[in-house]
């Protein structure tokens, strides 16, 4: 069987994460006997345009191009997926403005598919802007109600039902073990290596300096750890970069945070390892694979109540959930520690299980 993994938004993410989840899902679908092809929308003029990209024998990426782009919503030719050979669409649907068009042609054709959400709002920083999508992809529901819906999260599968979208289920984001790196599972030899010291308690951070992430709570949430704890920051500099930088330099108090910028991804996994805890602020949190990473590195977590965070850890047993970073703070500061939380990854969260999930309920 073909799977089409379908973007319904502009282009391919390419932020240097090992974790693509198309290329996770291919793979657990390629080990159950299937073929996927993944089609990403671009602009005519880009020179990947009405190109394949062969990943394994049984995955391809394919370039084709959109009719009109907003932003990173577009409005693609659907007719261009005919001669694919196609015969599931998995439809990468969120709070896109073409899923209508997309659930639709798909209904008028007789193509079986499915819609995969993990956030029905807009996540933009200016109000304005959230307000104006949120009301444009509010058409959305209606689309929903006529076809199956998988949801990254159960928060999103109760939101969706609220609104009438009896077909919502779970499914989980998985994470793909077989391309994690290896790492050394010393941490005195990892320590020296990244030139950490060996008597800090080291926290880690993964998030980009963009304000849906929060990484300026960093700086309140360092005040209330002591001189014993080391704070290290790795994500993308984005659009909070100039204030960020500004009020890390400007006092003392925040030496213990080290900010390191982008990193390979080898180099992130050596520091989940070696790390006591990883946080997460983002109290709006779809998903979080860095959360699924450090749990993998047996690291305790240590986040915010969020719609990715609750479904992903089961409080005081694989992680922590906190209402605030008070209350991360504290639970760091008390050196509490859990033991479930590579065992809690491997029973619910890999893209093996969530193949599955899909197949059985599209048969």
């Amino acid at each position: 069987m073909v799977f089409g993994y379908i973007h319904l938004d502009y282009g391919e993410w390419l932020s240097g994460s090992y974790n693509v989840q198309e290329i996770g899902l291919a793979k657990a679908l390629e080990r159950l006997g299937h073929q996927t092809i993944i089609v990403y929308w671009v602009s005519s003029r880009d020179k990947r345009c009405r190109t394949e990209v062969k990943v394994t024998e049984n995955i391809k990426k394919i370039y084709l191009p959109y009719r009109i782009r907003i932003v990173h919503h577009i409005l693609p030719d659907f007719s261009l997926l005919k001669p694919l050979g196609i015969d599931i669409y998995h439809l990468q649907s969120d709070n896109l403005l073409c899923v209508p068009e997309a659930v639709g042609y798909c209904l008028k054709h007789g193509w079986k598919h499915y819609c995969y959400v993990g956030t029905i709002h807009s996540s933009s920083p200016k109000a304005i802007s959230r307000f104006v999508m949120d009301w444009l992809s509010s058409r959305n529901f209606a689309t929903f109600k006529k076809t199956k819906v998988f949801c990254k999260t159960p928060a999103v599968v109760d939101e969706l039902k609220e609104k009438g979208v009896s077909s919502a289920e779970w499914a989980p984001v998985g994470l793909d073990i077989d391309i994690i790196p290896f790492v050394s599972t010393d941490k005195e030899e990892l320590k020296n290596k990244l030139g950490l010291p060996s008597d800090k308690t080291i926290v880690f951070l993964v998030c980009a300096l963009r304000p849906d992430k929060h990484p300026m709570d960093i700086f309140p949430f360092a005040e209330m750890l002591g001189d014993d704890y080391l704070i290290i920051h790795v994500g993308t500099p984005w659009m909070q970069t100039e204030e960020y930088i500004k009020k890390l330099h400007s006092c003392e108090k925040y030496n213990k945070i080290h900010f390191l910028g982008k990193l390979p991804n080898k180099e992130v996994h050596e520091y989940y390892e070696v790390s006591d805890y990883v946080i997460n602020f983002n109290p709006k949190e779809i998903f979080g694979m860095s959360i699924l990473e450090a749990m993998y590195h047996k690291t305790t977590v240590v986040a915010r109540h969020a719609p990715g965070p609750d479904c992903i850890i089961e409080n005081g047993k694989s992680g922590f959930l906190c209402s605030s970073i008070e209350e991360m703070a504290g639970i760091i500061r008390s050196g509490r520690k859990v033991h479930g939380a590579r065992q809690r990854v491997l029973e619910h969260f890999t893209w093996y299980a969530t193949a599955d999930r899909f197949l059985k309920n599209i048969y």
